[in-house]
């Protein structure tokens, strides 16, 4: 006793269908050190939630294994490190142990939320480091226009 008990905040967006179905689950768990809260916000708001936190998490899946999440690209512009599902293009966004790290079913993403949060506030090694490699892997569309786009604008246009 006497310690004071670190809290875990966990704020789930969204509106899907089955919404009410998941905030029944979470009333009913017991959770003493994790409040779980949903909500939906406006797009304004957003990314000002997501500069606000320390870790995001997108349980994504890709049934085609072809489309990336735009929630993990709106995370990452705001330098927030991301535990993400792991399936077959992902690691084209999220490098593991880099800028984020990929789980593979439930238990995986229990103990990756652990290891980074046990520790928390005291110890953010690891989510600073992948901080710094977000920033530092950040393009910008200036730079991306002229490294992709302009050689194949200058290939197909005729020299003056």
């Amino acid at each position: 006793g006497g310690g004071a008990r670190r809290r875990v905040h966990v704020i789930i967006t969204g509106k899907g269908p089955t919404k009410a179905h998941y905030e029944a689950l979470i009333a009913k768990a017991g959770l003493e050190a994790v409040q779980i809260r949903t909500a939906w916000l406006a797009a304004e708001d957003y990314p000002l939630l997501l500069g606000a936190a320390d870790l995001g998490v997108s349980l994504h899946y890709s049934s085609s294994g072809l489309d990336l999440p735009m929630k993990v690209v709106d995370m990452f512009g705001c330098g927030l490190p991301v535990l993400s599902m792991e399936y077959a293009c992902i690691s084209e966004l999220v490098t593991h142990n880099k800028t984020g790290i990929l789980f593979a079913d439930a238990r995986g993403l229990a103990q990756h939320t652990f290891d980074l949060v046990r520790r928390f506030p005291g110890d953010q090694e690891k989510l600073e480091r992948m901080r710094g490699a977000i920033v530092a892997e950040s393009k910008k569309w200036e730079d991306e226009w002229r490294q992709c786009a302009l050689p194949l604008f200058r290939a197909l246009l005729p020299s003056p």
